[in-house]
């Protein structure tokens, strides 16, 4: 009787799978052995593919290999309904899109899609539904963004958060949330993260670059733009994806679009001031594609195996979902912090509540915003000392590029 696999051993055989079916498989006897010997909890199953982020990827992964039945029933059955439901809700979501970019188009309006989107419209995934998507993202032009949201609402969009123009330019939006009638939100983006990711969030020069997508009225960023913001947003953002799995296939899916070279984003990575997180997060992709492990070294230790006890731990809670996912946003939060520095940032993500957390103003108020900021700093300085406790610090060596070949003299 084999031994149950570890938080590690199950991702290694996950990233496996999804890796040989990206190549088109067929599936190596090794990696069939190893599904019909893989043995693990159901909730152990269940966490990774939820808080990896790959259910539906896994789902059509199997599907791909014709692993379904050799893989663990329960493994197969919630994977399949993910893939299931990732795919209808792909439907969904591009219908949405389609009404955006006709709205979008006759208001004359230039309009990108962006992360799941730009992925959904570019014809780079396998199949539809491979990647859960649960919002549209689009990028516009900051001085026509009020044309968006006039575009938006005359579709009954309803803004879900107001901008805060009393914010600290530091903190102030990137982009307006909209919930559509049916609820399914959808955020429209002028820059591509906070102002105090300085240049690195600027996009004024993606719509010179963008192409003609499927969709009319929608334009698809140039590969290595697309590239940069699935990049920023894994390596720089405060998420629960951060160092999934999830971030890491995006990358890879990304790689195989046509025209996409690295080197257009390791040339960005030579202006950013902390290239190092996101140098980390291409090599942790590149465990997942041949494209990229052969221009830059992969990860000794991806950050996916890196977290795995950390999403599991979490993953199997029965806490809110809001709670889970905040658990381990904090994970990848202190790992980046520990190895790569900025632990200002930290801290005062730490002590502060969202201000639309605890609205309007007087005694009462007050009493609740500071209940609510002392449970808060309470909970993350937990995580903290169960992070530096369970998840070793190892050195953080700058990743090499490796040299492209030069073709031979046939002179």
């Amino acid at each position: 009787m084999t031994a149950p696999l570890s938080p590690l051993q199950t991702r290694r055989l996950l990233a496996r799978t999804m890796t040989v079916a990206l190549g088109g498989g067929p599936a190596p006897a090794q990696l069939i052995d190893r599904w019909a010997h893989a043995d693990a909890a159901e909730d152990a199953w269940v966490a990774a593919l939820t808080w990896d982020g790959i259910g539906a990827t896994t789902g059509w992964a199997l599907a791909a290999l014709e692993l379904g039945a050799v893989a663990p029933p329960d493994v197969e059955a919630v994977a399949a309904s993910a893939f299931r439901e990732a795919r209808e809700q792909c439907v969904r979501l591009t219908a949405d899109l389609a009404r955006l970019g006709e709205a979008f188009g006759k208001a004359g309006l230039p309009v990108i899609a962006l992360k799941g989107s730009a992925l959904a419209c570019a014809n780079v995934a396998p199949a539809l539904g491979v990647r859960w998507m649960n919002d549209l993202d689009v990028l516009v032009p900051e001085a026509r963004v009020p044309d968006a949201t006039w575009a938006m609402e005359s579709l009954g969009y309803v803004r879900a958060a107001a901008d805060r123009p009393d914010a600290a330019p530091v903190f102030r939006l990137y982009h307006e949330t909209f919930a559509s009638p049916e609820g399914r939100p959808v955020e429209v983006h002028w820059r591509l993260g906070p102002a105090r990711w300085g240049e690195a969030a600027r996009a004024e020069g993606w719509f010179a670059r963008a192409t003609d997508s499927s969709i009319p009225g929608v334009r698809l960023p140039a590969a290595a733009d697309l590239f940069w913001h699935l990049l920023l947003h894994d390596a720089r953002n405060h998420t629960w994806s951060s160092g999934s799995l999830r971030a890491a296939f995006d990358l890879a899916l990304v790689a195989r679009a046509p025209g996409f070279d690295l080197r257009d984003v390791l040339s960005r990575l030579e202006e950013d001031p902390h290239p190092e997180p996101l140098l980390d997060g291409i090599a942790d992709a590149a465990h997942l594609s041949p494209i990229l492990a052969a221009e830059i070294e992969p990860s000794p230790l991806p950050r996916y195996l890196r977290l795995a006890r950390w999403r599991d731990a979490l993953g199997r809670k029965r806490w809110r979902t809001d709670r889970v996912a905040e658990g381990i946003a904090w994970g990848a939060t202190l790992d980046r912090a520990r190895r790569f520095g900025g632990w200002r940032g930290v801290v005062e993500r730490g002590i502060r509540v969202i201000p639309e957390a605890v609205p309007g103003t007087g005694i009462v108020a007050g009493i609740r915003r500071a209940f609510v900021t002392l449970r808060h700093i309470v909970f993350v300085t937990i995580l903290a000392a169960g992070h530096l406790l369970t998840i070793a610090e190892p050195p953080a060596p700058r990743r090499r590029t490796l040299p492209i070949p030069t073709p031979p003299d046939t002179a």
